[in-house]
């Protein structure tokens, strides 16, 4: 299953459409049961989905402080997927009620809006870990290394593997190359697999070289089986597998180390 909806040059993840949808359904059905207050309920939600935001984003950045310290200014970078989705979501409720209590006449409509946005986003969040995971392993897949040969990907299994889909050609790839080169030295107990997608031996080791990067496991997918077989049409994308060679999680998009961190932690604690 892809993990976002591809729309041109642009790649929308389905954790960031999920939300539009939730927040949309909200303002629909709490405009309806407001009536003529409907402007004013609409921009107390809206105002509460920004201290959802604001908080989730804060408490990730808590969590990982350490990470973030080394570049201060990349606390502000949230293309890297960093989010507490549950903070955010005690944040929404405790304003909600909290101007439920102070405004009675808009409380129907207040506690309408944030129960649908609760359950869509709960429901939607389930059913897309569900699919996410159901029968999904490492692909029966041979990758073409750099020096010649094979290797087949089930043979990672045994450790907790990442495989990052990539391209020399794609800018959040190579802004989080370094990331990954940082990772690959500090959890050797890890596969870091970085999977090129449709490029040549030759083009891949002039980019390796230009950055200066020094990146294990590197391989080559030429005609892009791997993202196919997993419907990943955008890139970046990162697979995260546990040491059965399980799919636990994927990833559309940039990761700071921080993100990649918090996700390898959960395949791998």
């Amino acid at each position: 299953m892809s993990q976002g909806v591809t729309l041109g040059p642009l790649s929308l993840p389905f954790s960031v459409l999920l939300l539009v949808v939730s927040a949309i359904l909200a303002l629909l059905l709490a405009r309806r049961i407001a009536g003529s207050a409907r402007a004013q309920v609409e921009g107390l939600l809206y105002r509460g989905l920004l201290l959802g935001l604001f908080a989730s984003r804060l408490a990730f950045v808590a969590q990982y402080f350490d990470a973030y310290s080394r570049h201060p200014l990349s606390m502000l970078d949230i293309r890297d997927g960093g989010w507490q989705p549950w903070a955010g979501l005690v944040a929404v409720w405790v304003y909600v009620m909290w101007l439920a209590w102070r405004a009675k006449p808009l409380r129907k409509a207040m506690l309408a809006g944030v129960m649908t946005f609760t359950v869509v986003w709960l429901a939607g969040t389930l059913l897309v870990g569900v699919e996410q995971q159901q029968a999904r392993a490492l692909p029966e897949f041979s990758a073409t290394l750099m020096g010649g040969g094979q290797v087949a990907l089930q043979s990672y299994a045994g450790k907790p593997t990442v495989i990052n889909l990539w391209a020399s050609w794609c800018p959040p790839c190579r802004r989080e190359m370094p990331v990954f080169e940082q990772v690959q030295k500090e959890r050797p107990e890890i596969n870091i697999v970085m999977l090129n997608q449709g490029e040549s031996a030759e083009q891949v080791q002039q980019f390796l070289q230009a950055n200066k990067l020094e990146l294990r496991e590197v391989l080559l997918d030429a005609r892009g089986d791997v993202a196919k077989s997993f419907g990943q049409r955008g890139l970046p994308a990162t697979l995260f597998f546990d040491a059965n060679g399980r799919l636990m999680d994927m990833r559309l998009g940039e990761l700071s180390y921080a993100t990649l961190t918090h996700r390898i932690n959960a395949v791998a604690p």
